[in-house]
């Protein structure tokens, strides 16, 4: 979306405000479980949702509210992503649709302003997630900040029990139901490298520890979400060097090169 039609989506993003009254407080019963990371999973304690129910776009609207992990999303930007092609008009309308059809769908007989999922800041919108709520990119997300607000302090466990969460939250890409979609490809993409970094970072660490059957493990989970990381196939075959399994580090090395070379890209002396 360029530049004037942001513009007018933010000239005309007040007209029929949609009201918003009720309680402020997400829901309060047991976990909530909601997944992004490896495919979209959404589940009500108590509930069973049947998802044919509500229509393909309206879908959508969930798992793009649920990739944000609670945070507020700009109505011009939801619009941006879900409805480009109408215009703001229509698309303001059809979000206002859809989100009545989600808090109906989520909340059977909530009534006009009592959603406790679906929430409308101002002109933002979220899922009110309670701090209970299993969020996979939620708690991805917090584990990568902390492990870098540790990074410098020497704190080398804390780091690696952050890099450990947030490789047992990442299960794949993010929302491979939605494809190439504009909206979902930029941030699969960020999410995908924090990953293969986070287990690349990870590995270094045990090696560093010598926990060397740990280093080989999380060197491999970063090969396996991204293999061309240089730091993961070169911590992979030094911590079987150091394990005493020179066969192992020579395979290793001699793969990195077949990659390399495939790339028509030429290795690093240590994968020579």
């Amino acid at each position: 979306m360029g530049h004037s039609t942001h513009q007018t989506i933010r000239s005309r993003a007040t007209e029929q405000p949609e009201p918003e009254v009720g309680p402020p407080s997400a829901y309060a019963g047991p976990p909530l479980v909601v997944r992004c990371l490896g495919g979209f999973e959404l589940k009500i304690p108590g509930r069973q949702l049947d998802w044919t129910t509500i229509r393909p776009r309206v879908r959508t609207l969930l798992r793009f509210l649920a990739a944000h992990g609670g945070r507020p999303v700009h109505r011009e930007i939801i619009l941006a992503a879900l409805w480009p092609e109408l215009p703001v008009r229509s698309g303001i309308r059809n979000l206002h649709v859809g989100v009545s059809t989600l808090r109906a769908f989520l909340e059977p007989g909530v009534r006009r302003g009592e959603s406790t999922f679906v929430r409308r800041d101002g002109e933002s919108y979220r899922l009110a997630l309670p701090r209970a709520t299993l969020c996979d990119v939620r708690s991805f997300d917090e584990a990568v900040a902390t492990w870098r607000r540790t990074v410098g302090t020497g704190q080398r466990c804390v780091e690696a029990a952050a890099l450990r969460e947030a490789l047992a939250q990442y299960a794949g890409d993010l929302l491979p139901e939605d494809g190439p979609a504009e909206w979902v490809v930029a941030e699969r993409d960020r999410y995908r490298t924090l990953a293969a970094e986070s287990a690349a970072t990870l590995a270094a660490l045990e090696l560093e520890a010598g926990r060397l059957a740990a280093a080989v493990a999380a060197a491999r989970r970063g090969l396996e979400i991204d293999g061309f990381r240089d730091d993961a196939w070169r911590v992979l075959a030094e911590a079987h060097q150091r394990s005493g399994d020179a066969a192992a580090a020579a395979r290793t090395r001699s793969a990195y090169g077949r990659v390399l070379r495939a790339l028509g890209v030429s290795g690093p002396a240590w994968a020579a």
